[in-house]
């Protein structure tokens, strides 16, 4: 019982993008048609027509339906984190990522509390963000408005941050390196 469900589920599912994907395929020969009948005189291509059981007006109007709103919900996953957020990248002045660094996001809402990933990177949204502030005792505190964040967010260390990172440059290293 729940496996035909399951199947008539998928059937309709490609009944659905079949009903989406012929209008697309022809919309694209049409294209190809203009660009073509620039040079060549007559130019035509088929038609696509979908094949099989003709189903009613309202069930056909239903299954196309089901599909836009799959495939733009789709794109939706696939596009918004990228357009939604952006990527920034924390580096000391020497060029040295910084790993784990605390910073706060200032947004129109609220402040949100964030840290750096292994490689200094972190992800802020690129629309509601007022500032950025470092607040990380190993570098020295920053604000940044919106406006001047660029890709990359150039750090101060303080005493402690260059002492911390002078030993983990030294305990790091492989044993062959030491002396």
């Amino acid at each position: 019982m729940i496996l035909d469900a399951v199947i008539a589920f998928f059937v309709m599912l490609f009944e659905a993008l079949c009903s989406v994907a012929v209008p697309c395929v022809n919309l694209s020969f049409a294209l190809v048609e203009m660009v073509a009948g620039l040079f060549v005189p007559g130019f035509q291509l088929g038609r696509w027509e979908r094949k099989g059981r003709r189903s009613s007006g309202a069930a056909a109007k239903v299954r196309s339906a089901v599909a836009l709103i799959a495939l733009l919900a789709i794109l939706w996953l696939l596009v918004s984190p990228k357009v939604m957020n952006r990527s920034i990248t924390l580096v000391a002045e020497d060029g040295h990522s910084l790993p784990f660094a605390a910073l706060i996001v200032h947004s129109i809402h609220q402040d949100d509390h964030r840290r750096t990933d292994r490689t200094g990177k972190v992800r802020v949204p690129r629309f509601k963000t007022k500032g950025i502030t470092v607040k990380d005792p190993r570098y020295v505190e920053e604000t940044w408005g919106f406006e001047k964040v660029g890709k990359e967010l150039v750090v101060r260390r303080t005493v402690l941050g260059s002492s911390l990172d002078s030993l983990a440059d030294q305990w790091m290293k492989p044993e062959s390196d030491r002396p």
